[in-house]
This record gives C-alpha cells, structure tokens and sequence, in this order.
C-alpha cells in the first residue's frame, strides 16, 4: 500500500488524532507513541530508529517518558553525586548525548503525543514524603480515581503514584491504590518496574512492600521488560551483600510472596483444597515454601506442586481497604 499524504506512514491508515513532527511527516498519536517505545529503553542510544521519523529519519522530539528521565538524572547528578563520582560522569555523559541529539533548548522542542496519563502533581509529591495521605486521599477523590491510581510524576522520573506510596512505608495506602486499580507494573522514565526499583534497595528497606507488590502479580522489569536471569542473579547477589536476605529469598524462588491456591494439600486435609494462602520463605533444603493460609493464618509448608499461583486483583483481592473521611479503614 501506498503511503499517500492522507494516511499515517505507521499503520498506513488514515490518520486518528494527528501529530506533525518537525520534518513534516504526520502520524497518528497512538502509532508514534507506540513506534517510540518500541525502542525507548535501549542502552546507550545504540537503536536509534526509535528516536527517528519512519520515513525520512528525521528527529522526533523527546517524549514525555524521556525528558522525565532527563530531568531525573540532572537532579540525581547535582544533589546526589560529588563531581569526582564516577556516576557524576556517567549522568553527566547521558546528559550530553541527551543534549547534543535534541539541541539545549530540548524542553521547548518537545510536542504532545504521548500525554494520555494523569500527571501527578507536585504537591502531592510532597504529600506523601511529609506522610500526609489525607491531602492525597483528597486529590484522589477529585477525579476518576481509575485514572489517578496510576498518575505519574514528570518531575520524579515519571514514577507512580503507586511506588511513592511504598519508598514512603504507606502501606495501607499502597493497597487501597492497588484495590482501585493502580498498575502493579507501572514502569517509570527508565523502565523500571515499582518491584524491580524496590528490590534494587533505592534508599531503604522496602521488605512489606515487596511482599505486597508480589502478591498482586508484580513482576521484575527493566527497561521496559522482563529481568534475564543473569539480571536477576545480580539482584539477588546485591541484596544479600546489602543483608537484604529476605528478599533475595523472595525474588529468587518461583513463588515467594505469591498469593497461591492450594491445589494438592497435605496428607488428611483436604479441607484445604481450594483455600488461597500467601507464600513466604523458600527452604532450599526441603524445596517447600513457608505458607500462611488466607484468613486463619495457618502456618503450613508446602512444595511448590501443592500450589498454583492466584494473583490478587481488584475483583479477588482477598481483604479490603477503604476510604472515609479521607482516612483509610481496613
């Protein structure tokens, strides 16, 4: 088919909500967002096709999710790195290549066609690090609270609503946002999933949150997809360095952390066949697994053929956090 002046040149449709890049060429919104991400996460600017009209090579200017990582790294690099730090260099060299691709003035090059989320305000920001869940509460409740569970923060790296509430130990606020909706894999300006940046440690010791996270079916993502398991070794390794042991023995077994059925009980129990329980510690030496049953908190060991994995959603999340008055009430 023809790429006429009529269609977009990604879908070769016509266009749906157009954008003009600077070359000319029109796409659709979704067809350019889409082409853009395909390629967002590379390292080192090594696949430049993202970052290129796909019929002229021309430049399309920096998305939303890129001049949030921007921005990120220039804050991290003058708050948070000594210029004699190597990762001072290293933030710095991404700023330089970031600049010499999209000009120094990049802010105002950059057009809208990737702005379809809630952005989360900076007050709100503040909010939760001075623990005030009552204004954040507040601003949820002012709008389709769908929509808001999973806003992201521009000035923040484009991180969520959702793993502020864990680095900020609002635990109750983590699963309220969670039971309305809020994306367990929501992924921030450099591709990072809410689990993956938790168990990388950050700044403190997210142990509960992660436990949380897991059993609503948050997975370990980089750069926009699933960690290798060369990745996850090295996490794993780091977190024991760091004496994180309990979450290196989460992350590390198949179901650590899991909300799971019971499939297969234990000898003369099978009242237990059907019931949902919460996995923990992995025994390497019995290959079994901690387990505490749902509701009556049982205590069993179990292997990982009595279990079949059942994901918390908002429709079986198995206990319930609500909000009245702007305080929450589980």
């Amino acid at each position: 088919m023809e790429v006429t002046n009529e269609c977009c040149g990604i879908c070769l449709g016509e266009w749906a909500d157009p954008v003009e890049l600077p070359c000319g060429h029109t796409f659709c919104a979704d067809c350019l967002s889409g082409w853009k991400s395909k390629y967002l996460y590379s390292l080192h600017h090594q696949d430049q096709r993202g970052r290129r009209c796909p019929l002229c090579r021309g430049t399309i200017p920096p998305s939303r999710d890129q001049i949030a990582s921007i921005k990120m790294t220039k804050m991290v690099m003058k708050e948070c790195f000594d210029k004699s730090d190597p990762r001072y260099e290293s933030c710095a060299r991404d700023v330089k290549e970031f600049e010499a691709e999209f000009g120094e003035d990049w802010e105002d090059t950059a057009i809208e066609y990737d702005n379809d989320g809630i952005s989360l305000p900076l007050y709100i920001v503040n909010a939760m690090k001075s623990r005030n869940s009552r204004t954040v509460l507040q601003w949820l409740g002012r709008g389709n609270i769908k929509d808001r569970v999973n806003a992201k923060g521009g000035s923040i790296g484009n991180m969520g609503l959702l793993i502020t509430a864990a680095m900020c130990e609002e635990y109750d606020l983590v699963n309220f946002l969670l039971l309305n909706g809020a994306d367990a894999n929501i992924i921030n300006a450099a591709g990072l999933s809410v689990l993956t940046s938790l168990s990388y440690g950050m700044s403190g010791d997210f142990f509960k949150a992660i436990k949380i996270l897991l059993s609503w079916g948050a997975e370990l993502i980089v750069r926009g997809r699933q960690m290798t398991s060369q990745e996850l070794k090295q996490l794993v390794v780091l977190n024991v360095r760091e004496g994180n042991t309990a979450v290196a023995n989460l992350i590390s077994s198949e179901l650590g952390g899991r909300r799971c059925k019971i499939v297969i009980p234990p000898d003369t129990r099978d009242d237990l066949v059907g019931k949902t329980c919460v996995v923990g510690r992995h025994i390497e030496k019995s290959s079994n697994y901690e387990v505490a049953v749902e509701f009556t908190n049982e205590s069993l060991l179990l292997g990982v053929d009595n279990l079949e994995r059942c994901d918390r959603t908002p429709q079986d999340p198995g206990y319930f956090v609500e909000c009245k008055n702007n305080r929450l009430i589980r």
